[in-house]
């Protein structure tokens, strides 16, 4: 499995606590391997010094390495036990043989005269594994404090995406683009069609009347919801004639499912703002149960020049999703079908949350 690590490898905390180590390891280090010769002679003390700066870097290194490699392993805040365990038994492990690598190093240099010892060995691993210790503690903390502050922030653009959600749903209550619209496709049909132009402001009444009943509400029913939908296509048919084709199977038994208030008309106004709708290319609909899910799909036809005017519906509508207790949404556009799959809330669940 390929790994990769962040870059650069060293935070600048990390690089802090290395240089504050390095007064109190290398002492300790040489001291074990050299004793008082290493504080008294001047060329032991230079070589010992350069020798345990090149073997302390590369021990840092790897340790390092293997350590962000289990953090990535067990990335959740709550491994917290899972990701210290194993990388504590991994850097021990490694210790182990750094140890008697260091010690097989200075035995090589007949000025520091120190054969090579076991004794010696289980020293530097005792000296080791207070420093692995100390490291797993110093990367556990900081990457569980950089997480935190990761969980903070998303909480935040979730919440304020949730808001520009509500605050969305609430101008289309009253939304006077679309009422104009429908007030122009009304005065049309008035002098045309004086039947259809009755049964269009019976439709428009309750687009309307839903939404300002539901005015206080965030969730609303399946049930409801297609209620609502059926009336606003057919407002929009009235003005995109057979430009537009919504086709609608869902199961009855799931109609007090809940979903988010205004979530089909969020999908179908995104549809039509991205999409040619015309009578030579029509916009095709399909609104579906499916399991635990509602599955709104169309025709993918981009517009030559699309209006990116106004917020992001779809946007808008992931967030809300985001902050519910439920799985997440699946986009998924092929580039001839754009589909996505809206999880249906359980029913004990109140519309008023």
């Amino acid at each position: 499995m390929n790994v990769r690590l962040p870059s650069p490898l060293f935070t600048r905390t990390e690089l802090r606590y290395h240089v504050l180590m390095i007064p109190v390891l290398f002492p300790a280090g040489n001291y074990f391997f050299l004793h008082e010769r290493y504080f008294k002679d001047p060329v032991v003390f230079l070589w010992g010094t350069l020798l345990v700066a090149l073997l302390y870097g590369l021990s840092l290194i790897l340790l390092t390495v293997v350590v962000k490699i289990i953090i990535r392993q067990f990335p959740d805040v709550q491994q917290v036990r899972q990701r210290n365990g194993v990388a504590l038994l991994a850097v021990a492990t490694l210790t182990v043989g750094l140890a008697v690598f260091d010690v097989w190093v200075y035995s090589l240099f007949p000025i520091f005269e120190r054969p090579f010892s076991w004794g010696t060995v289980r020293a530097i691993i005792i000296l080791g594994v207070v420093f692995d210790f100390l490291l797993c503690f110093v990367l556990g903390i900081q990457y569980t404090y950089s997480r935190w502050q990761e969980n903070q922030v998303e909480t935040e653009q979730l919440k304020w995406a949730a808001l520009q959600y509500d605050f969305d749903t609430l101008k289309q209550q009253i939304d006077p683009h679309f009422l104009f619209n429908s007030l122009t496709s009304l005065s049309a049909l008035i002098g045309q069609n004086q039947q259809q132009a009755s049964l269009f402001v019976d439709h428009l009444a309750k687009v309307y009347r839903y939404r300002l009943s539901t005015s206080t509400q965030s969730l609303t029913t399946l049930s409801a919801e297609i209620s609502f939908i059926n009336s606003y296509i057919y407002l929009l048919k009235t003005r995109y004639q057979s430009g537009i084709l919504v086709h609608i199977d869902v199961d009855p038994a799931r109609g007090s499912a809940i979903l988010p208030l205004l979530s089909l008309q969020l999908l179908l106004d995104y549809a039509i703002r991205h999409n040619v709708v015309s009578m030579q290319k029509p916009l095709v609909v399909h609104i579906t149960t499916r399991e635990q899910d509602l599955r709104v799909a169309y025709n993918r036809q981009p517009r030559p020049l699309r209006l990116l005017t106004g917020p992001d519906e779809l946007v808008a509508l992931l967030a809300k999703y985001a902050t519910l207790p439920i799985p997440a949404v699946e986009v998924s556009d092929n580039g001839i079908e754009f589909s996505i799959r809206l999880p249906l809330l359980a029913e004990v669940i109140s519309v008023t949350a």
